[in-house]
């Protein structure tokens, strides 16, 4: 797709493609991730395009997988992410937006002030930033805004979307003045995200039909690291994660290993009344590289960076004012013929991925 950029002809080709495949009952959203925006950069196009898509496609929500901004002094960088933020908002359908590991901007001061945290930007302040328009929207946990996790409900398509923190560290500061845990490099989900997804974000106890939901998760960075390529650190905690949701898939229980220190957790789950839940997709950025892996049965997908930036040899080229420039997926999902089709946007190919819930 490196032909000159011509919006009105790269749309209608999406706009086709998705109506061939869409039924009445499809699950049908965006999914952009990693767009490292920058002043006047040309990732705003790649928005300005889903909001045209938004008047042709009856998009369930919008995804934004973290990384949205590059890194620099704090208040470049929250206008920076506000900007791209309020680009990609749309008033049809919700914006869900994930924390990444280049978001709290604790790069910054590493290298500019590793004795201080005047560039950090916190949990609190990205909740401000990205999720608080989301408060009548998407269930978020009671009283710990700062979590960054949630879910959102699709009662119509039957569907439960949840929005993982793998950054969800405790941001305290060492005896340097510098943050204990760099949020750059330090993934984790805390004991508290954990329990909350076993005992609320998973618990669809009351909800009518149970048995006939799908749950989508979204993160940044893959649930589990092992075989993903363009991995780098592991994330605290993910096998218990994993065991959680393997149960939930299952209904079955699941008791985690307790552990000690910064990332100490003891979790306990039990699904065998709500009986196996179908698990969609796990779907994730970070990588800057398209693949599709199947762990235990659940599809894990990274989909390209929309950055116009190529990381490694075996990425697509990317080139400024063509449609390689920008990168994203319109994600089509039928549950009845399970099978989840990502019709790509910009640089990259389709891809058509089988669900095995």
């Amino acid at each position: 797709m490196n032909h000159p950029m011509s919006w009105q002809a790269i749309e209608a080709e999406a706009i086709a493609k998705v109506e061939a495949i869409r039924s009445s009952g499809s699950l049908q959203f965006v999914f952009i991730t990693d767009t490292h925006h920058a002043e006047r950069g040309n990732q705003l196009l790649a928005a300005q395009c889903i909001q045209r898509l938004a008047g042709r496609i009856p998009f369930d929500f919008i995804a934004l997988g973290g990384d949205v901004s590059v890194n620099g002094e704090k208040r470049n960088v929250m206008e920076l992410q506000s900007e791209m933020i309020d680009a990609l908002s749309v008033p049809s359908c919700p914006l869900l937006t994930v924390k990444g590991n280049h978001d709290d901007n604790s790069i910054y001061d590493y290298y500019h002030d590793p004795t201080g945290t005047s560039n950090v930007i916190f949990p609190e302040e990205t909740f401000g930033i990205a999720l608080e328009r989301l408060n009548d929207i998407v269930r978020f946990e009671p009283d710990n805004p700062g979590g960054l996790y949630y879910y959102y409900d699709i009662p119509d398509k039957k569907t439960r979307v949840i929005v993982l923190n793998c950054i969800d560290i405790p941001y305290v500061v060492s005896d340097s003045g510098g943050l204990k845990h760099n949020g750059q490099w330090k993934y984790a989900f805390s004991e508290r995200q954990l329990h909350w997804v076993a005992g609320t974000a998973l618990d669809l106890d009351g909800v009518a039909d149970r048995g006939e939901w799908g749950v989508l998760f979204l993160s940044h960075v893959a649930l589990l690291q092992d075989g993903v390529f363009g991995s780098d650190h592991p994330i605290a905690n993910a096998e218990v994660m994993w065991g959680i949701i393997q149960a939930y898939r299952n209904g079955s229980g699941f008791v985690s290993v307790p552990t000690t220190g910064d990332f100490a957790q003891s979790v306990a789950a039990d699904f065998s009344n709500q009986g196996a839940g179908r698990v969609i997709a796990s779907l994730f950025g970070h990588v800057h590289y398209d693949q599709v892996l199947v762990r235990e049965g659940i599809p894990m997908i990274s989909t390209l960076n929309c950055q116009t930036h190529r990381d490694f040899e075996e990425a697509p080229v990317r080139e400024k004012e063509t449609a390689s420039a920008i990168a994203f997926d319109i994600v089509t999902v039928d549950a009845e013929r399970g099978i989840m089709n990502m019709t790509r946007v910009g640089a990259g190919e389709d891809r058509s991925v089988k669900l095995t819930f």
